[in-house]
């Protein structure tokens, strides 16, 4: 007689994996683009002085014919010192996940750590600029607060203001072009602002997209343009919580000309990736580490060729 057998069938696969990871958000970082670079020498102190000459007065007198030698003009400079700042993190990796993982975990811990050593070289530069800038309240606008929202009113008064103090632009101008829509760009001065006012930009008269520049060249973290003025914008961008008279949010516009503002990095110490593997975590090797080091300062080396104008929403 034969004999039957029942077997149990496993249970259905409920999950594949996927071997693409998904997209992480990557931020706009703007703040150290219009920056002057500088290196500090290795085994040259923990300080960097900087140094410019101040220029002389015309000269208006005319020597006349008495042969008698006028005074002597004095040649002045003004120094700036910087000291350099030392800032890192790191990452726990465990033996087993390395070893077991499906997924390339180190690999993603490397990507990571770069991204938040370029994070920090940006957010430290956004918080030097906001609190050693000088600043101006925009007034031009219509929400009643104080600041108000950004007009065309407060941008000319900021580029009167760069050119006043003879402020060299950055951003060379775009020429004209026969194409329907498109506008041409003066040479600018770069703006660095929050993401939040990028309505408010496109509201204030005599605002050109990027996307209708003559040649298509505005840059990725670009916005547009007004007046003399070139918007990038950041979800980094600088911003006080409830701090306008009316309780609002404050947002803080850097404009900055040529040689404003610099990076200092330390020489052959502006980014190291550090990897420890388990072998060196105790004696039964549990962990491995990777992590970053960096130095660096920012420092504002111009205060009248850079201005932070400050703003409310619309």
């Amino acid at each position: 007689m034969p004999i039957t057998t029942t077997t149990t069938l496993p249970p259905a696969v409920q999950q594949s994996f996927s071997y693409k990871l998904l997209l992480n958000k990557r931020e706009n970082f703007i703040y150290n683009m219009a920056a002057d670079k500088q290196k500090m020498p290795s085994h040259g102190g923990d300080t960097i002085r900087m140094k410019r000459y101040n220029s002389l007065d015309a000269a208006m007198v005319p020597l006349g014919n008495t042969g008698i030698t006028p005074p002597a003009d004095l040649l002045t400079a003004v120094h700036i010192d910087a000291k350099m700042q030392f800032y890192g993190k790191y990452i726990i990796l465990n033996e087993q996940v390395s070893l077991q993982s499906q997924d390339p975990v180190l690999n993603a811990a490397v990507e990571r750590l770069g991204h938040s050593l370029r994070k920090t070289e940006d957010q430290l530069t956004r918080d030097m600029l906001a609190a050693g800038a000088g600043f101006v309240n925009c007034v031009g606008g219509v929400n009643g607060d104080n600041p108000t929202e950004l007009s065309r009113t407060d941008v000319d008064d900021v580029v009167r203001t760069m050119l006043g103090n003879d402020a060299i632009t950055i951003l060379d101008s775009l020429i004209g072009q026969d194409r329907f829509g498109t506008s041409p760009v003066r040479d600018s001065y770069v703006a660095m602002c929050s993401t939040d006012l990028s309505a408010n930009l496109e509201r204030v008269a005599g605002f050109t997209h990027k996307n209708n520049y003559p040649t298509g060249d505005g840059l990725r973290s670009e916005y547009g343009t007004i007046s003399s003025l070139r918007f990038f914008v950041s979800s980094l961008g600088q911003k006080t919580a409830n701090a306008s008279n009316k309780g609002a949010d404050l947002y803080n516009i850097s404009v900055t000309g040529m040689e404003a503002y610099s990076i200092v990095e330390q020489d052959e110490y502006s980014s190291k990736f550090i990897y420890r593997p388990a072998i060196y975590d105790g004696p039964l090797m549990l962990n491995a580490s990777a992590a970053y080091k960096m130095a660096t300062v920012p420092v504002i080396t111009n205060d009248e060729w850079i201005l932070n104008l400050r703003c409310t929403l619309s």
